[in-house]
């Protein structure tokens, strides 16, 4: 966690950034190793002092940070700052996830003082990840290899989505997921057992992302599984979020309630063409619009780039996105990103071809960049699955 923060600390006086307030659940538990409340207040010099807001007893066997001090309140830290001769420069705050009401009460409590968003500091350093969250990352991954296992033992024709939403649900929870996805958009959550969809909730598209969202079991929360009963010989897009002590795997498979008919294993050969030629190139030093406009060419090839990633206004310009202590972190893998990657990046790759009135096929695998490649997690072998 010192070194994390030693990092920031660096990021900050390079944005000309005195003082910061970490206040995000995620951000204390990435930099304090706590997501009990709490406000963390970074300067350039002294060590951080963690104020405790509440669960004393908790915070203080679960952060290695020693400076702590129950408390927290903006007098608190107003107070504090001045005791080290801060009363004016620039604080960071991040912006796209604190509340306006505390947002507006900052700056009232900080006059002399310009609020500057911290989070693309915060963000682009969490962009690589260090080997222990590359493990849990992993772990993450290997989750889907037990909602592999009940899809294949329970899905059939006249079960429900949320019948096998149900099933998948429990089992991941035994092994391990926190029962909670977090996104960084305000507006982000997903049902904790994913997206289960079928037949003609394949192609309608619901909410923000161009993506196999399900229809869901109502309005109140439009996509995920819902009551539709699966039909004989219908694709299954099984897309699950796991969660593993805070870190995300992603990934998606592919099935069949039945036989697979001849369009449905073409439809999927060129997906998997098309994923794979997008893998191949994975590597450090790639820039991701370079790898968009590769993956489009490839879905062109194949026939398919109607289709690919959506269709008509329902058209996503992405193939996967970072991944981490939250499902939607930076980098989007799309055409206006100018980023090359990196060692240590985790991304979820996820080409899809949506066809209307026809169904979807959908592959989505979590991988850490490497030098030479990419390392896909997870052991769940890419494949259409026929399940009789």
């Amino acid at each position: 966690m010192q070194e994390r923060i030693e990092r920031l600390k660096k990021r900050m006086k390079d944005g000309g950034i005195d003082a910061a307030f970490i206040m995000h659940p995620r951000s204390l538990y990435y930099y304090a190793g706590t997501s009990q409340p709490c406000n963390l207040v970074v300067t350039l010099k002294e060590e951080p002092l963690l104020y405790v807001r509440r669960a004393w007893d908790f915070v203080k066997k679960e952060t290695p940070l020693e400076n702590l001090k129950k408390g927290g309140s903006l007098g608190d830290i107003s107070k504090y700052l001045e005791s080290l001769g801060i009363r004016e420069g620039v604080l960071g705050m991040e912006e796209d996830v604190l509340p306006a009401r505390l947002y507006n009460k900052t700056r009232d409590y900080f006059p002399s003082f310009q609020l500057k968003n911290i989070s693309p500091l915060i963000m682009d350093q969490r962009l690589i990840k260090d080997q222990e969250e590359r493990k849990l990352v992993e772990k993450a991954s290997s989750l889907f290899s037990h909602i592999h296992e009940v899809i294949m033992n329970n899905l059939k024709p006249g079960v429900k989505e949320v019948e096998l939403a149900g099933l998948l649900w429990s089992k991941i929870r035994q092994e391990g997921h926190e029962g909670f996805t977090a996104h960084r958009r305000w507006d982000g959550f997903l049902p904790g057992d994913g997206i289960v969809a079928s037949g003609e909730n394949l192609w309608q598209i619901s909410g923000y992302a161009m993506t196999v969202t399900g229809t869901g079991k109502s309005k109140y929360i439009p996509w995920g599984s819902s009551d539709r009963v699966i039909q004989e010989g219908e694709l299954v897009v099984v897309d699950v979020a796991t969660n593993y002590q805070g870190y995300h795997g992603d990934t998606a498979r592919t099935y069949v309630a039945g036989k697979a008919s001849e369009k449905q294993r073409e439809v999927y050969a060129s997906l998997s063409r098309v994923m794979e030629e997008i893998l191949s190139h994975i590597r450090e030093g790639v820039n991701v619009k370079d790898l968009y406009q590769l993956a489009e060419k490839a879905a062109e090839r194949e026939g398919y780039q109607d289709y690919f990633q959506g269709y008509a206004s329902q058209k996503g310009e992405y193939i996967g996105h970072g991944l981490g202590l939250e499902v939607d972190e930076p980098p989007v893998l799309g055409p206006q990103t100018d980023l090359e990657l990196k060692e240590g990046m985790i991304l979820a790759l996820e080409p899809k071809f949506i066809i209307p009135d026809w169904g979807a096929v959908d592959v989505e695998e979590t991988l850490c960049v490497t030098r030479e490649g990419c390392q896909v997690y997870g052991t769940v072998e890419r494949k259409l699955y026929e399940v009789y």
